[in-house]
């Protein structure tokens, strides 16, 4: 079974940006990050070094609420490995909204 540790390094890097409008190349996966105001971003992280490779996940957060959203992912533990992993980072307080569990009961 594939493991998504990797993730928990990605959602590390991304919430410590100076900017919020960034790329980068971790673990040989693609990463956007993009935002157009100050306490929010939404991130894209690629199965490969492309765009054209395919999405893992695709999700937001917004720093002000600490409100994660999870629009997307390729499976149930690419969603989970994003929880554990905003939830290490902001243990005491963190709102998580996953349209993931919709489409996995469909």
């Amino acid at each position: 079974m594939k493991e998504y540790k990797y993730i928990k390094r990605i959602v590390g890097k991304a919430i410590t940006l100076p900017t919020n409008n960034e790329q980068f190349y971790l673990y040989n996966h693609f990463v956007e990050i993009q935002s157009c105001m100050r306490g929010f971003f939404a991130a894209t992280i690629y199965k490969g070094i492309d765009r054209y490779s395919g999405e893992v996940a695709t999700f937001s957060f917004d720093y002000w609420t600490n409100h994660l959203y999870i629009e997307d992912t390729e499976n149930h533990k690419v969603s989970e490995a994003i929880k554990k992993a905003f939830l290490h980072y902001y243990p005491d307080y963190l709102t998580i909204s996953d349209d993931t569990l919709e489409k996995m009961a469909e």
